[in-house]
Order: structure tokens, then C-alpha cells, then sequence
């Protein structure tokens, strides 16, 4: 990615091929709500993806797929084609269309563990009002990064619910104490148990809102101590959630 700073750095590494690729490649383009329009030899492309860090993660993909020969038409349908992966930005309502129907709310669940894929996702939903579920780094690792986290939340979200994620053998609370210690301008909610904590999100939004679930992604275990492992998913939780907030 040329636009890096640190560009240079790969750069510079002895390797035969080197491809560096840019947003400057897809001028003009454009991220709004409904995603990304850009530029691939002169068609346009319209992706259902969001974010200005989705549109390199497209650059990225498509200046591989050049350099294995693939064509840009090719590379455009595929841009207009795919949808994401599950955990993340993924956006989640009932399966039931009468319910589906009266959901005028966003809830997305995605896998942002780190202070920089948080504010990334963040960023994406600045225009509406958020509500963020967030737990910290995983327990006895990455202590570091909670402040941050909490720092970020503070930054971008206009409602935050701290809850357990993954403590291993930390004691939960502590982990969440962490993360308050960056939170200085709104005071959080904390609900440990996590299905309440999304029930708790899902239940304040109202129209126009975003829930915001973060730091499980797809993971199906919620870690505890001794190596216990609770079966989970954010995604099943929240659908399940919203159905009952909408019955």
C-alpha cells in the first residue's frame, strides 16, 4: 500500500516482484452508506462493502488478482459480487421477513479486537447514533491495548456497554476496569453476562441507530478459566435478540 507511510519499507525488500497499490489507482471513488463506487479501467464498480479501509482491502485484492492474469472485467464482477464474510462489518436481522420488515436499525457484529480495527469500523458508522457492546483484549494478554479500546469507544460512540469477551483466567471484571480507565467523558454501562449486554444494545436502538458488537467476530467459544469453552456466536445472539425485541 504506497499511501502507508512505511511503504517504503516493503519497498525495499529484496524480492524479484513487488506491487504496490493505491485509492489514487480507482479515482474517482466515493464511500457513503450504501458502500463504494470506484474506478477500474475506467468502469465504474459499486461494492456493497463500507469503510475507507474495505476500499483498500479492495485495491489490495484486485491488484493481486492482476498480477495472476486475472482481467478486469473479471475483477469488477467480482467487486459487484461479493457481499463480505461473516464477523465482519456483518450486518445482521431476522431471517423471518415479517420481522425483518419493522427492523428500521443496524446491528453488525464484527470481529474488531484491537484499538485500530475499532476505530476503523467505528468510522464507518459516524453519521448515526451508536451504540457499542465491546469486552477487552483476551484475559492475561494484550493488557496494553484496553486503555485504548476504551479511549476509542469514548471517541465514537454515543452509548457504551462494556460486558465479558474471552478472560481465560482473568478475573472479567478487572479486564473491563481496564477498559474504563480510557473512558473520561460518558459513564458506561457494564453488564457482564454478554447475551444481555446485546439484548440491553438491541433494545435501546431506535430508528436510524447502529448496534455495534465487536470483538467475537465468528469465534464459537467464549473462553474461561481451565480452558472452558462456552458455546457461542454473537451473530445467533443478536438475531435472536432482535426477533424478540420485534415479535
Amino acid at each position: 500500500m504506497s499511501d502507508d507511510k512505511e511503504a517504503y519499507r516493503f519497498l525495499e525488500c529484496n524480492v524479484e516482484h513487488k506491487i504496490s497499490f493505491s485509492v489514487k489507482d480507482v479515482e474517482p471513488y466515493n464511500i457513503d452508506e450504501n458502500g463504494i463506487s470506484l474506478t477500474i479501467s475506467g468502469r465504474t464498480a459499486h461494492s456493497r462493502l463500507k469503510g475507507l479501509f474495505n476500499l483498500y482491502n479492495i485495491v489490495a485484492a484486485a491488484s493481486a488478482a492482476r498480477s495472476q492474469g486475472v482481467g478486469d472485467d473479471t475483477i469488477v464482477r467480482a467487486i459487484e459480487a461479493f457481499e463480505g464474510i461473516p464477523g465482519r462489518v456483518q450486518k445482521i436481522y431476522s431471517d423471518k421477513p415479517e420481522i425483518k420488515s419493522k427492523q428500521d436499525f443496524t446491528v453488525i457484529v464484527d470481529y474488531a479486537h484491537t484499538a485500530d480495527s475499532l476505530e476503523k469500523l467505528y468510522q464507518v458508522f459516524e453519521d448515526s447514533k451508536s451504540i457499542c457492546v465491546l469486552g477487552g483484549t483476551g484475559g492475561g494478554r494484550d493488557r496494553w491495548k484496553r486503555r485504548d479500546m476504551g479511549r476509542i469507544a469514548d471517541n465514537y460512540c454515543d452509548e457504551i456497554i462494556l460486558t465479558d469477551e474471552d478472560p481465560y483466567d482473568e478475573d472479567p471484571k478487572k479486564i473491563v476496569d481496564d477498559i474504563c480507565e480510557g473512558i473520561v467523558t460518558q459513564t458506561p454501562t457494564i453488564i457482564m453476562d454478554r447475551r444481555e449486554a446485546i439484548r440491553e444494545a438491541i433494545k435501546r436502538a431506535k430508528t436510524g441507530d447502529s448496534v455495534l458488537i465487536t470483538g467475537k467476530g465468528t469465534d464459537p467459544y467464549i473462553m474461561g478459566p481451565n480452558d472452558t469453552k462456552t458455546p457461542w456466536s454473537d451473530a445467533k445472539i443478536a438475531r435472536e435478540e432482535i426477533e424478540k425485541r420485534l415479535s
